[in-house]
C-alpha cells in the first residue's frame, strides 16, 4: 500500500519557508554589506517574506491536522517541525519591526512607530536575515534526518534545498525590489539597479550549482543507491515522474531561466520572466522530494493495512489480542 510520510501541504511549507529565508538572507546581506543606507527599496520584498511565512504555517497548520492543539510542536522535545517552526516566528517577528519601521513612508499616519524603530531597523534585517538563513538550511535538514527514506537521508539534499531557496529568493527580489511605497530619488534607483544586476549574476551562478546537485544527487542514486533510493531515483530519470523531472523541473524550471539570464540583458524574460520560472522550479522541486518518500516496508506492516481497509478497521479494533495480533 501507498501512503505518504508527509502530504503536499508540508512540500507547500518547504517551498514557501525556503523562499521567505532566501529573501530575508539577501536582503540582509545587501542592505548591511552592498548597499547601506537603502532600507526602504526592500521593504516590499520583506513584505512578501512575510506572506509567505504565514502562508507557510496555515499550511503546516493543516499538515498537523489539529489547528486548535498546533502549538503542541513545541512541547516535543525530539521534533524537527519544532524547530523550523522557531527559526520561523523569529524571522517574522524580526522581519514585521523592519517593515514597521517603514511603515510611515506608505501610511503617515504611523510615522510616530516608524521614527521610534527606524534607528534599529539594520539590527531587526540582520537578525531576520540570519534565521532566514536557518530557515533554508532546515527545510533539507528536516527531510535528510529522516534514516528510513533513503532517497531523502543524503547530505545533498540540505545542500540543494538551500541553494534552491537563495535562487528562489534572489527572483523574489529581483520582481519586487522597490515596490514598496516609498518617496522615490535617484540614489535609491541606482542602488535598485545595482542590486538587480548582482542579484542577476547570482542566480546563474546558483541556477549552474542547483542543476549540477540535482542531477548528481539523482544519477547517483539511480546508478549505486540502496534499492529503496535507486527505486525512486530511477521514477525521475526514466519512471513516472521523468517528463515532470526532465522538462519540468530542469529544463523549464532550471535550463530555460538560466539561457534568459544569460542572453536576455535587461529584457523582461530575464527581469521577469525567469524569476518567475525559478520559483515554479523551486516549487515543482519541493513537490517531488516530498512525493518521492519511499521506504522499506515495516515487518508486517502491509499485512496491518490490507486487515484495516478490509474491514474499515473494525475487526482490528474489536478483536485484537495482545500476543495474536501483532503487526
Amino acid at each position: 500500500m501507498k501512503h505518504h510520510y508527509w502530504e503536499p501541504p508540508i512540500a507547500l511549507y518547504l517551498f514557501l519557508g525556503g523562499l521567505a529565508g532566501g529573501i530575508l538572507f539577501l536582503s540582509a546581506i545587501f542592505n548591511s554589506f552592498v548597499i547601506p543606507g537603502f532600507g526602504e527599496i526592500f521593504a516590499m520584498p520583506v513584505f512578501i517574506s512575510l506572506i509567505c511565512v504565514a502562508i507557510g504555517c496555515v499550511f503546516l497548520i493543516i499538515d498537523l491536522g489539529q489547528p486548535g492543539v498546533f502549538w503542541r510542536v513545541w512541547t516535543t522535545a525530539t521534533s524537527i517541525i519544532k524547530w523550523g517552526a522557531t527559526f520561523l516566528v523569529i524571522a517574522a517577528v524580526f522581519a514585521l519591526l523592519y517593515l514597521l519601521s517603514y511603515l510611515d513612508q506608505a501610511w503617515p499616519l504611523f510615522a510616530p512607530l516608524s521614527q521610534l524603530l527606524l534607528p534599529a531597523a539594520d539590527f531587526f534585517l540582520i537578525v531576520a536575515g540570519f534565521f532566514g538563513l536557518c530557515i533554508m538550511m532546515y527545510t533539507g535538514i528536516m527531510l535528510s534526518t529522516l534514516k528510513a527514506h533513503a532517497f531523502w537521508a543524503t547530505p545533498a539534499l540540505p545542500v540543494l534545498f538551500t541553494i534552491s531557496a537563495i535562487s528562489t529568493g534572489c527572483a523574489a527580489v529581483v520582481l519586487s525590489i522597490g515596490g514598496w511605497p516609498a518617496q522615490i530619488t535617484l540614489e535609491s534607483l541606482l542602488a535598485a539597479a545595482l542590486v538587480l544586476e548582482i542579484l542577476h549574476i547570482v542566480d546563474i551562478v546558483l541556477v549552474i550549482a542547483e542543476l549540477i546537485v540535482l542531477l548528481t544527487m539523482v544519477l547517483s542514486f539511480a546508478g549505486a543507491g540502496n534499492v529503496t533510493a535507486k527505486k525512486a531515483a530511477m521514477r525521475w530519470v526514466k519512471g513516472s515522474y521523468a517528463l515532470l523531472f526532465w522538462v519540468g523541473m530542469v529544463f523549464i524550471g532550471l535550463l530555460v531561466p538560466l539561457m534568459m539570464y544569460i542572453g536576455g540583458g535587461h529584457s523582461a524574460a530575464s527581469t521577469v520572466v525567469a524569476p518567475i520560472l525559478v520559483l515554479c522550479g523551486g516549487c515543482l522541486l519541493r513537490f517531488m522530494v516530498v512525493n518521492t518518500d519511499d521506504r522499506a516496508d515495516i515487518p508486517g506492516e502491509i499485512r496491518y493495512y490490507n486487515r484495516v481497509l478490509s474491514s474499515n478497521g473494525q475487526e482490528f479494533t474489536t478483536k485484537w489480542e495482545y500476543g495474536k495480533n501483532l503487526f
